[in-house]
């Protein structure tokens, strides 16, 4: 039986650079890191953050080639935030870089949304979504 989301698994170029920016920019904890062995790709890094309920396996595989350069199947992380003006002043200070740069309200999808993006590290796009009721 299916009980929900486990984790997004995010393919990094460096370890380090990704866990710093996910605890120190985005406000996540650390839960666990550490070498795993793993069947096919041998020994690699990999770490899990997290904030609220949501968990982000960072995973730095052994060519760093797999670490994709474009959207793939899994087009981008969303994560809920409230007050999304705060939240992007706050991470405007702290030199992130938005895309598009200002907040966008989407109200025909769910409940209605403002969004706006951000890039990580190794290039993964991150939704930041703040709902409303109309």
């Amino acid at each position: 039986m299916i009980e929900g989301l486990y984790h997004i698994g995010v393919y990094t170029k460096n370890i380090e650079c990704s866990i710093e920016f996910y605890i120190e920019i985005l406000g996540f904890d650390k839960e666990w890191q550490g070498i795993v062995d793993h069947p096919t790709m041998g020994k690699i890094p990999v770490a899990v953050v997290k904030k609220g309920n949501c968990i982000i396996e960072l995973v730095q595989p052994s060519d760093t080639k797999l670490v994709s350069q474009q959207a793939g199947p899994v087009q981008h992380i969303a994560l809920k935030v409230s007050d999304i003006e705060k939240v992007v002043k706050l991470l405007k200070s702290k030199g992130i870089n938005f895309y598009p740069d200002y907040i966008e309200e989407i109200p025909t999808f769910w409940n209605g949304i403002k969004h706006t993006f951000i890039y990580g590290p190794s290039g993964e796009r991150i939704e930041l979504v703040e709902e409303y009721l109309l």
